[in-house]
């Protein structure tokens, strides 16, 4: 088998000719259909951004289901990111791992893929910390990039406490909303 890889100036010709509404990522050159946003994932995104926000919206932009690109070979659409402020909001041109503070990915359908796919792209892209949210309503947080992998993982249960590490305070209650099904 032959595989080929794609650089993201194929990737987007590709996403021009894609039918209207497909959810595709770049992953290593790789193209990956996401699956469809269910209403326990979109709660999930939708009360991550509002508590993002209004903790950290005066030092981060919080940007929402979103490309970031991570090199000439990833564009992944994590659910939300923290990012460094910027006055033209990232218009110039996408966001990368130097402007990152934090990426969160919702893991209700896709944890595998998160973990063996996605977290070590984050990694090797210098992400300095990644959380991940299980349907259990678990947060698994990711700190300290080395290679292809995190020194750090924490996990935080409902009623904990947790802040991004580049912005430290205030903490963030973690209390997802109740009864999310899944995906």
């Amino acid at each position: 088998m032959i595989r080929h890889r794609l650089s993201l100036e194929e990737f987007q010709a590709l996403l021009e000719k894609a039918p209207e509404g497909a959810r595709l990522e770049l992953l290593d050159g790789e193209v990956y259909e996401m699956a469809p946003i269910g209403s326990g994932h979109a709660s999930l995104v939708t009360y991550l951004a509002k508590q993002l926000e209004r903790l950290y919206g005066d030092r981060a932009l919080v940007y929402v289901q979103n490309p970031l690109r991570l090199s000439q070979h990833s564009l992944p659409q994590p659910d939300l990111a923290l990012l460094k402020p910027r006055e033209d909001f990232y218009r110039a041109r996408l966001p990368e791992p130097g402007d990152t503070l934090l990426v969160v990915e919702v893991s209700f359908s896709s944890r595998e893929l998160d973990l063996e796919v996605k977290l070590p792209l984050y990694a090797q892209g210098g992400i300095p910390e990644v959380w991940l949210v299980e349907e259990t309503g678990t947060l698994e947080v990711y700190r300290e990039p080395r290679g292809s992998h995190f020194r750090h993982r924490l996990i935080v249960e409902p009623g904990e406490e947790v802040a991004p590490l580049l912005l430290a305070h205030p903490l963030l209650r973690w209390d997802p909303p109740r009864g999310t099904p899944p995906a």
